[in-house]
């Protein structure tokens, strides 16, 4: 029975149940007891919150009880988040992220208590798991009286495009034929410590198509949509697209009260355009890009072409709706104590009962 729900305040709630639950496991596993070592715990709060948006529209409308799931290795939270709320891990260990016994940095199918459909780790590794499970799959029904069903899906970070591997599995004459291969790429355009300057999102788009798979965007959301749909909206929208990321992320950083001019610059025309939204609203809809957006994401997963792999290429934000969104360090970074607690008042939770 698919988990299905077209109520989209209700997702909106889920949503933001599990940024706020993936986020209280890492700033958890930071907040025990020195024991004496001077170890770093770790973990990833901005890595995991820019895809909690995906696997929120995945777990709880396009998801299958078929489906098999690979989920980016800084993304273990979300999933621990979802399984909880679920009630296939027990909030025990959700205090427990790579404490020994308890939840792994990573998705792991031998170690975590709550084992995920694969195993990743290495990048390029996880994303192409799935692959192969899809040749399993044909090798089964081949094989055998049996006839397994469910799509094979990955979800990547724009990162492991960079690896060999990928595009290797990309180019193979016979992926062209598993139809039951997505990969959702969350392209939120920071790397490790820095803003990627240049992503090459075309060249990337024009490889996977190259190679016989159908390739769909999610790149901006309703709200900014709505706007460009406006007279002069589409200088609103040439203005987004032409800037470079580096702009882009820094626009997310500005005050609220600056973001309107420096981006309607000497335009006159997207200066009327906006002048009906106030500074916070401006903010707000620069942000509104397509992986963050629920329904626009479920409309793109309907759209999914079983009859060939399909890869897309959903926007996001880092960080999106942390305190370090958009920030260039956010790839390790742990909010403060002042943070934490101000993000618990801000979704209505408590830093003291964090798994009610």
């Amino acid at each position: 029975m698919s988990r299905v729900t077209t109520d989209e305040k209700l997702l909106r709630d889920v949503e933001q149940r599990v940024l706020w639950l993936a986020t209280s496991i890492v700033q958890a596993a930071n907040s025990r007891p020195d024991d004496g070592s001077g170890l770093k715990v770790g973990g990833h709060q901005a890595s995991s919150a820019s895809l909690v948006s995906v696997m929120t529209a995945l777990w709880f409308g396009a998801l299958t009880p078929h489906d098999r799931v690979s989920v980016k290795p800084h993304a273990s939270p979300v999933l621990h988040a979802l399984n909880y709320l679920l009630g296939t891990l027990d909030a025990s260990y959700l205090p427990r992220l790579r404490e020994y016994g308890g939840l792994q940095p990573y998705p792991s199918r031998t170690k975590d208590p709550d084992a995920p459909d694969y195993s990743t780790g290495s990048v390029g590794i996880g994303a192409t798991a799935p692959v192969w499970g899809a040749l399993a799959r044909r090798y089964v029904e081949t094989h055998s009286d049996l006839r397994p069903s469910g799509r094979q899906i990955s979800l990547l970070g724009d990162a492991e495009l960079d690896e060999g591997a990928i595009w290797e599995c990309v180019a193979d004459p016979v992926v062209q034929r598993l139809g039951e291969v997505l990969w959702v790429v969350d392209l939120n355009r920071q790397s490790l410590d820095r803003i990627v300057p240049d992503i090459a999102i075309g060249r990337w788009m024009g490889m996977f198509a190259a190679a016989g798979w159908q390739v769909l965007e999610v790149k901006y959301g309703r709200r900014l949509t709505a706007l460009f749909d406006r007279p002069d909206g589409e200088q609103l929208r040439d203005r987004i697209d032409g800037m470079g990321n580096e702009e882009y992320q820094w626009l997310l950083r500005s005050p609220v009260d600056a973001v309107r001019e420096r981006l309607v610059g000497d335009s006159e025309q997207l200066r009327v355009l906006l002048a009906d939204l106030s500074d916070v609203e401006v903010a707000a809809v620069l942000r509104d890009l397509g992986g963050h957006d629920l329904v626009a994401l479920a409309d793109t997963f309907a759209a999914v072409d079983d009859t060939r792999p399909t890869v897309l290429f959903a926007y996001t934000v880092k960080g999106r709706g942390l305190p370090v969104e958009g920030h260039p360090g956010n790839h390790s970074a742990l909010l403060t104590a002042e943070q934490y607690t101000d993000f618990a008042a801000a979704v209505g939770m408590s830093v003291d009962e964090p798994w009610q």
